[in-house]
């Protein structure tokens, strides 16, 4: 007994912590869809249906098409059928004064001739099955500007910032570029900026789709909306608000929403053509038949939600799936941009290279040391905001080396620097540059540097008091997911191109590396597009993938730009439809794959609701069809529509 005892108390805990668990899911439920919930629509839509479940207890006969005029006259469902219909004319209302001419006036046709002529019941289920198909949708919609509102809250409403010499906490919105904002372990990051202090552990799946937190340190780059997991990070703020990374994926995500593709448009003005169309079909068969139920009928059937559903659905899914793998496409007409595209041209550097030059050889010339000569270098570059000093200054630092600052130092543009240290000139410069500024080439250092410069390298030459010091050669890094990368683009069929303003050994090297066939090397901004409008006029569709201000015009005369998202400039990132927001090449198969899909989807649930509306039409000619089962058949064919479109936010890499 005592062991009975035990389960029972044991079993109604476990009932009760269900119930109390169950009562906090629908506190929040009820707080996150609010505005859904307390919606005219939504509440019209309840109180219609339950007006009809009372009815049906009451009568069950009514809902039959050959019920008693007793049972389908009910006050009941009258009452139903009245307050969902009053609804419906009020939405016809709405799109005839906008010139919109939606399924609700058909509709609204057929619930007015069901009540003139004392079919209550039908009319009823008819409104009521109507206002449900509309209020999914609203659900819908509401899942969407929840997700909105969920990118929001990734954002703290007030922050800490450091102004003069004192911490203060203030609102998000007082926030100003330049503002060095302090963000502590478990806090989110506010701005988009660049750390300058402290070390830290963020998670960045929020924003770019990265799965692994990241270790950030000074120099690094934060989003607003990631998770500081661990440690103490001091941020100088270079975007707030709207202009940040977080801010632009909800700007676009909106606007993604509003932009209709041009199937989408199209499929729209058909639909238009529907109402005339129910109207005459109705009215002919009322002729032909003389039984007004099956008229009504084909009004019920006839209406074209389903077919105007198949598009958006697949473009929302498809855009919610690439936003959650780290891909940010812009619109709608994006999707159907992406799956034409037979040809995907590549910048080179930035795009299939890191960007990031590092020193691979140091040949000294004088008989110095190559450690020697590395010093030399580097106290030249110490103050170079040039890409290859930065190299010069990390393989500077990885031997430890202490680099004092010069005694003079000059830019040379496009050239290289001058510095004056320990009492003598140090030259550190392309191989063109020395005779302008009188230094003696001879014959080994111009052989040596050729040899350098063969396998695709970058050489700098390292001059001190007028004579050659020695050799720099640097190169940069392949991305490790790029040749996966084009591998699979050409797989799915395309056509590969790489294009680059870089010398043509450099890239005639990477190009072998990643087996891309087609190379346009030492090229201009404008020579890129020339490109990309030549490959166009050949019948191609291109897509182009690029990531600094110089690629911004082959971006906008693509038929779609692909930006890589974190390390391309600002200019880059506006200009394309696709930003890939973890800088990872692999996500472009999936999004050019997913697009494919999405458009087949879209051709599936169109073929779906025009065979379903034959079917309906052939059954409802007969008088097979009632205005209920009509109407059943009509709502119930939206299903497999949404769950088709719906699969697409599930498909990975």
């Amino acid at each position: 007994m005592q062991d009975l005892g035990t389960i029972v108390v044991s079993v109604t805990r476990r009932v009760r912590g269900s119930c109390v668990a169950c009562g906090r899911s629908a506190q929040a439920i009820a707080g996150r869809y609010r505005d859904f919930l307390l919606a005219p629509g939504t509440l019209v839509t309840a109180a219609s249906g339950l007006l009809l479940v009372a009815a049906v207890v009451q009568n069950p006969a009514g809902i039959l098409s050959g019920g008693r005029p007793a049972d389908t006259r009910t006050p009941l469902y009258l009452a139903s059928a009245l307050l969902g219909s009053a609804f419906i004319w009020w939405s016809a209302l709405q799109g005839i004064r906008h010139s919109d001419f939606t399924a609700d006036i058909p509709v609204s046709i057929a619930t007015a001739a069901a009540l003139a002529i004392g079919q209550y019941s039908a009319a009823a289920v008819v409104a009521v099955l109507l206002l449900l198909g509309g209020m999914l949708e609203n659900f819908v919609a509401a899942r969407a500007d929840n997700a909105l509102e969920a990118l929001a809250r990734l954002l703290p409403d007030r922050v800490t910032i450091r102004r003069q010499h004192r911490d203060v906490v203030v609102p998000l919105a007082e926030v100003q570029v330049g503002d060095l904002v302090l963000i502590r372990s478990g806090e989110r990051i506010p701005v988009d900026g660049e750390v300058i202090g402290g070390l830290a552990i963020v998670s960045e799946a929020a924003i770019t789709g990265e799965s692994l937190p990241i270790e950030k340190g000074v120099g690094h780059t934060v989003f607003a909306g990631t998770l500081n997991q661990g440690g103490a990070l001091e941020v100088r703020a270079t975007k707030v608000g709207e202009e940040t990374t977080l801010g632009q994926i909800r700007r676009l995500i909106e606007a993604a929403r509003a932009q209709k593709a041009p199937v989408e448009r199209l499929l729209n003005r058909y639909a238009k053509l529907y109402t005339p169309a129910a109207l005459v079909l109705g009215a002919l068969l009322w002729w032909w038949s003389g039984d007004i139920l099956r008229a009504i009928t084909m009004l019920i059937v006839f209406c074209p939600c389903v077919m105007v559903l198949a598009t958006p659905t697949a473009l929302v899914a498809s855009i919610g799936n690439a936003a959650l793998r780290g891909s940010l496409i812009k619109k709608g007409a994006t999707v159907e941009a992406l799956a034409t595209v037979d040809t995907v041209v590549f910048d080179k550097t930035g795009t299939l290279t890191l960007g990031k030059p590092r020193l691979v050889e140091v040949l000294p010339l004088d008989g110095s040391s190559k450690s020697d000569l590395l010093q030399c270098a580097a106290v030249a570059e110490k103050f170079s905001e040039h890409p290859l000093a930065q190299a010069v200054r990390q393989a500077a630092d990885a031997e430890l080396m202490a680099v004092p600052d010069p005694d003079a130092f000059e830019t040379l543009p496009g050239l290289g620097v001058r510095v004056q240290t320990d009492g003598q000139e140090v030259v550190v410069g392309r191989v063109r540059m020395l005779d302008e500024y009188g230094i003696a080439v001879n014959p080994e250092a111009e052989t040596q540097a050729a040899k350098l410069a063969t396998p695709g390298r970058s050489v700098v030459v390292v001059a001190t008091g007028k004579q050659i010091a020695g050799l720099l050669a640097f190169d940069d890094t392949v991305r490790p997911e790029a040749k996966p990368a084009v591998t699979r683009l050409q797989q799915l069929g395309l056509r590969t191109v790489m294009v680059t303003g870089d010398h043509r050994a450099a890239a005639e090297r990477v190009a072998a590396t990643l087996d891309i066939p087609e190379v346009y090397a030492e090229v201009l901004p404008q020579d890129k597009v020339q490109l990309v409008r030549r490959l166009q006029a050949e019948g191609r569709r291109v897509a182009f993938v690029g990531d600094g201000v110089n690629d911004g015009p082959a971006l906008a005369a693509a038929d779609v730009g692909v930006a890589m998202g974190v390390s391309g400039t600002d200019v880059a990132i506006e200009t394309a439809e696709v930003a890939l927001l973890s800088d990872d090449l692999s996500k472009l198969p999936h999004v050019l794959g997913l697009s494919r899909q999405a458009i087949r989807a879209i051709r599936q649930n169109l073929i779906f609701s025009l065979g379903v509306l034959a079917v309906a039409v052939g059954l409802t000619i007969p008088g097979i069809l009632t205005p209920v089962t009509g109407a059943l058949l009509h709502e119930l064919s939206s299903i497999p529509v949404i769950a088709n479109s719906a699969r697409l936010i599930g498909i990975r890499r």
